[in-house]
Parts: structure tokens; C-alpha cells; sequence
């Protein structure tokens, strides 16, 4: 007995509907071609233009998000003119993973043509898809699969009309399912953007205050402060107040984050993972393999108040520091690429993870750092960095506290966010075929 014929038909779907999905390729029902090539000096005035970043950072295009001007002839407006329902695909890009992005042109657009970084989809004479629905359908896992495998990448990736052509899609006929998928996911969007521009706002805000709680060079008062407190800052060398603590050089190669001992701060996870402060029991520390001999840094297990600087990088982050607390069983070591140091004098909680990542001391350190393609900074030249410092531990504390609260806010939002963003990966797979 023949077996009966699989069903196109999506994981999720809304009640009510029930045929299978119709499969087509692009050229079916689009005809694709290349934007304008203009010279620079064309460009910055004239008509509207929608460029590569209005491709791949829009899956909707409205005329107010286009920020880009051109100046073209009326021969080029009408051969590039861009109309309500055109389908645009990133052409052109030094990666392959940004080829093939869509977007769709949402309203009615007057006087607006198109660069030669996109490729423009125009259905003439019937368009199966509403324009919603439209902007999402070509960004499931297999599509953007098959787009990889039908690029091709030389010095840059490049995608074409003619490959798009071939490039196969599935969809239902009822313009009433397409829409309501359409809308779901630009709900999800919505409130995407409503986070991201939540933890935008929360980061400038802390950038602010990086500037403001802490004296400019050459100052003794910060600009921003708590009520009640009017001293003068106090001003010292970090080698007069601080003492250096050994650190290892183990690679990654001798770390591991299932098999319980010493853990390790990796100058990359100081870089990258880590805050300015740092909870000992953080899960993103790992652990050094067991079989190695660490005797000789008994004396250099970290304690609370400790500070590690990272000591090379490949930007402009050479130096950033963090502050350790609740370092409990199991200990502490500073691995690779860091330098450890003590406070000699209490210090409140939170305060020197802050002032150390503060344009007050960062920008002390960038005049000390050497290096074209790697950027480093010694343990000598931090010695004579200055350390500012209000005398009063309770003010300190008070704006380490401060610094934590915005850190947790932050930190929230952008769990939020890759929630929101995994649930819309998720339904990008099961609502469509």
C-alpha cells in the first residue's frame, strides 16, 4: 500500500484554517532587479533612497525610516522607483549571513528609488502575499538556509535576481491566515523594540553617570552627588594603596565548567561575560582541571574588594576592570591576560568596579597603552594611574548601590529580551512550512 503524501501544513496555526499550503517559487510570481549605482558625490541630498541598512535593519519599510538622500534624473527616478508592496533583498555584504535579509515596502512612497546594495522583487501582475505577511515568510530556518547555499563569496557575498528566482517558499492562499501570522509577529517586534529601547535608555543613563558621580581630571568634586556630603575627594596612586597579587597563564584549554575546584578569570570573560562587579558564585566562571599543581598561588586566591584589570585586548577595552565579591568556597584565581590587586584601605562596596570603569580613570589609561593590532597596558604604568576617591565609606557605598540597581535593571531587561527574541525564533519555525 502506497503511503499517503505528506501534508504542507505549519506546527502552529490559527483555528479555522485547514488547506495545506500552496509551494512556489520566487520567479513565479516576482521579477528582481539591481538598485542604482550612483557616484558619492550624488549622494547626501535629493530624492529618498532605500539602502542596505534600510533592508536589513527593517522588515518594514515606511518613508519616515529612510534617512538617506540621492540626487537622480527623471529617466533614473522612474526606472528605480519604489512602490507599496516592492519585496527588497540585501544584495551585497562583507558576510554571507547578512545576504537575502527582506523587507517590504509598507505604504505608498512618492519620489524614492533604490541602491545597487539591494534587489528589488515587484510582483506585475499578481502578488499571492500580504504585505505583513510577506515580511516575515522568508526568514525561517530553511530559506535562509537555502539563500547561504545559492550566495556565492569571493572578496564580498553576493546574492542575484536569478538565484532569488529559484529560491522556493511555501504559503496559504487565504489572505486572512497570512495576515493574522503577519500580525502576531509584528506584535512580538513591537514589543522587541519596546525593550531594546528600554535597555538603550537604561545604558545611556549609566554612561551618564559614569561621567557625573566622579570628578573630571584635574577636579576634586564630582559633578553629580548625594545630599549631605560636601568633602573634598581625596586623590592617591594606585601603587600607593594597592598591591599586586600573582596570576596564572592558563589557556582554555585548562578550564572546564562542569568539574568542581579553583575557579579562574579569564581576561576574555572580563571582556566580554563579566560586569564591573562580579558575584563569585557566577556560573559563567569555570573551573581549572583538577590535575594541575596550583600550589604556588596559595597566596594569590581573591577575596572580596579585589580588583582585576584585563591587560591586552583588541580594542579600546585594554584595562577594564572588575570588582569581586561574595567569593566564597570554591576560590578564586586571575588567569590569563589580567592583573589582580588589593585595596590596602577599605573601600565600599561596589565603588571601585565603577570608578575603575569610569571615564575618570579610563581616561588615565588610554595614553599608556601599547600596541597597533593587540593593545596592552603594563602593571608598572598602572602603578601611576590616580585613584580618586570620596573619604566617606557610606558615600561610596552609596554609589556603588546605585551603579548595582542600574546593573540589575539591565541585566533584567536583557533576559527579557532574549526570551522575546527566542519565543519569535520559535514561532518563525512553527508558523510557517
Amino acid at each position: 500500500m502506497m503511503s499517503k503524501e505528506k501534508r504542507r501544513v505549519p506546527k502552529l496555526r490559527f483555528p479555522g484554517f485547514t488547506e495545506d499550503w500552496e509551494q512556489r517559487k520566487l520567479g513565479d510570481f516576482y521579477t528582481f532587479k539591481n538598485g542604482l549605482n550612483k557616484e558619492k558625490v550624488y549622494f547626501g541630498y535629493g530624492d529618498s533612497i532605500v539602502n542596505f541598512t534600510d533592508v536589513f535593519h527593517n522588515r518594514q519599510i515606511y518613508s519616515s525610516t529612510l534617512k538617506g538622500k540621492v540626487c537622480v534624473n527623471k529617466k533614473e527616478l522612474e526606472n528605480y522607483k519604489v512602490k507599496e508592496g516592492d519585496l527588497f533583498f540585501t544584495r551585497t555584504s562583507e558576510t554571507i549571513d547578512e545576504i537575502g535579509f527582506p523587507a517590504v515596502v509598507m505604504e505608498p512612497m512618492e519620489r524614492v528609488v533604490f541602491s545597487g546594495f539591494v534587489l528589488r522583487g515587484r510582483a506585475e501582475k499578481y502578488d499571492p502575499l500580504a504585505n505583513i505577511f510577506k515580511s516575515y515568510i522568508f526568514f525561517t530556518d530553511n530559506f535562509r538556509s537555502e539563500m547561504k547555499k545559492k550566495s556565492s563569496m569571493t572578496t564580498r557575498a553576493l546574492t542575484s535576481g536569478t538565484a532569488l528566482k529559484e529560491m522556493c517558499f511555501s504559503y496559504p492562499k487565504d489572505l486572512e491566515e497570512q495576515t493574522k501570522i503577519g500580525e502576531i509577529l509584528l506584535s512580538l517586534d513591537k514589543i522587541i523594540t519596546l525593550h531594546q529601547r528600554k535597555l538603550n535608555n537604561l545604558k545611556l543613563k549609566r554612561k551618564a553617570l559614569l561621567q557625573k558621580l566622579f570628578p573630571k581630571n584635574g577636579e576634586g568634586y564630582p559633578e553629580l552627588r548625594f545630599p549631605g556630603f560636601t568633602d573634598a575627594w581625596e586623590q592617591r596612586k594606585l601603587g600607593e594603596i594597592f598591591e599586586y597579587l600573582q596570576n596564572n597563564t592558563l589557556s582554555r584549554d585548562s578550564l572546564n565548567y562542569k568539574i568542581p575546584n579553583i575557579k579562574n578569570i579569564h581576561y576574555g570573560d572580563i571582556l566580554v561575560k563579566f560586569n564591573e562587579i562580579l558575584d563569585g558564585s557566577n556560573k559563567d566562571i569555570p573551573y581549572i582541571n583538577p590535575d594541575l599543581d596550583l600550589s604556588k598561588f596559595s597566596k594569590s586566591l581573591l577575596r572580596d574588594g579585589d580588583v582585576i584589570f584585563s591587560d591586552t585586548a583588541e580594542d579600546d577595552t585594554v584595562g577594564k576592570a572588575i570588582e569581586l565579591q561574595n567569593v566564597n568556597a570554591p576560590f578564586i584565581l586571575s588567569g590569563l591576560h589580567t592583573i589582580p590587586c588589593r585595596p590596602l584601605i577599605p573601600f565600599g562596596k561596589g565603588y571601585l568596579g565603577n570608578f575603575f570603569n569610569s571615564n575618570s580613570y579610563r581616561l588615565q589609561i588610554r595614553p599608556l597603552v601599547q600596541g597597533i593590532k593587540v593593545s596592552s597596558i603594563s602593571k608598572s604604568a598602572l602603578k601611576d594611574t590616580m585613584i580618586k576617591y570620596p573619604k566617606n565609606l557610606d558615600e561610596q557605598e552609596k554609589i556603588g548601590s546605585l551603579f548595582q540597581s542600574i546593573t540589575k535593571m539591565i541585566t533584567l531587561h536583557q533576559r527579557k529580551l532574549k526570551h522575546l527574541q527566542i519565543q519569535k525564533k520559535s514561532l518563525l519555525q512553527k508558523l510557517f512550512v
